[in-house]
């Protein structure tokens, strides 16, 4: 049987849980003074979510956007870069550290390595853009440019999002394409931690206990490693100008209840956020891909709009000269992961 999350602290000396919970506010300071100035930004006018046609059709329909849970995402990179820069800064700083340090250190990167972090909590995320007609959007999230990018009222949009009660931490901010300062929180974390590693010498601790206090600080780095690469992306996608809607839930013995979809041979765990609760003119645009049947695409919008109350909903067209990507494939048709 799994140990519960208070069965597993039990084996550690409580002055040792002291010190680690200091350790975790510590860090938590960090990332918070990054994201207090980082969501105090106004969102852009508008919001703009690329899907494909049964996408489009659902979210009329449903008046749901999906938040999806972000080890499900279509580009699992997303995770891995900000959580691989923080294995690269313990590493550098545990080179010239004792030797505890190291041996930590190659456990926290084969932690990452096999995609422990559900241990840290449960993500689920939405994504939008600022731009409307990005052309590596249109290729990657809505069906190589046959789809539609949907524009909502970001300032409604947002509000209502952060009004619902459904999740312990809702939370709503435009991404940062920035590495340098990515890693600088990451440094100023790992700093903050790094002497929790050597707290067992000179204990006369068993290997259980040692192993099981090294599992707890592993949890708390990557809670905060998570929290904060979050926020960043690589600065190769700035062009996407992403702004994320995010559920968070602290780690729990008892799984969260969510909503599956297929996807892949795989079933996917998501949350609905009800788009409709910000009002009857939140949609202001529906945007058809440069690679669609224009005439076609617009009909079947007009159509599924008469699914939905929203009024003066403006159809445009993308002008962009679109030549198709020379692999085959389009993205999964879900009602709210442009991810």
């Amino acid at each position: 049987m799994t140990k519960s999350y208070d069965d597993r602290l039990s084996a550690v000396h409580p002055d040792m849980s002291a010190a680690l919970a200091y350790g975790g506010c510590e860090a938590e300071k960090i990332v918070d003074a990054f994201l207090e100035s980082l969501e105090a930004t106004p969102p852009p006018p508008i919001l703009y979510h690329y899907t494909n046609d049964v996408g489009l059709r659902g979210i009329l329909e449903t008046e749901k956007l999906w938040l999806t849970d972000i080890l499900s995402l279509n580009d699992p990179s997303e995770l891995s870069h900000g959580l691989k820069l923080a294995v690269d800064v313990l590493k550098s700083k545990a080179a010239d550290g004792p030797p505890e340090s190291k041996l930590f250190a190659a456990g926290f990167e084969e932690v990452i390595r096999l995609g422990k972090v559900q241990r840290s909590g449960d993500y689920f995320i939405c994504c939008f853009s600022a731009n409307g007609n990005d052309l590596g959007q249109w290729r990657a999230y809505a069906d190589n440019g046959r789809g539609y990018a949907l524009g909502f009222d970001a300032k409604a949009l947002e509000n209502a999002f952060i009004q619902q009660v459904n999740a312990p931490i809702q939370k709503a901010f435009p991404v940062t394409y920035n590495d340098a300062r990515l890693i600088e929180i990451h440094r100023d974390i790992i700093e903050k931690m790094f002497s929790l590693i050597s707290l067992p010498r000179g204990r006369d601790l068993g290997g259980d206990a040692i192993k099981a206090y090294w599992a707890e600080l592993y949890t708390q780095i990557t809670v905060h490693a998570l929290h904060a690469g979050l926020h960043f992306k690589h600065e190769a996608y700035f062009n996407e100008k992403e702004y994320r809607f995010m559920h968070v839930y602290p780690a729990a013995d008892q799984p969260l209840e969510t909503k599956l979809y297929t996807r892949s041979y795989s079933s996917v765990r998501y949350q609905e956020f009800d788009w409709k609760s910000a009002g009857g003119n939140v949609l202001k645009k529906i945007v058809v891909g440069p690679a669609a049947d224009v005439e076609r695409a617009t009909a079947f919008a007009k159509e599924s709009l008469l699914l939905t109350d929203q009024q003066a909903v403006a159809l445009t067209s993308s002008e962009i000269p679109y030549r198709a990507k020379m692999t085959p494939g389009a993205p999964d048709p879900d009602f709210g992961t442009r991810d």
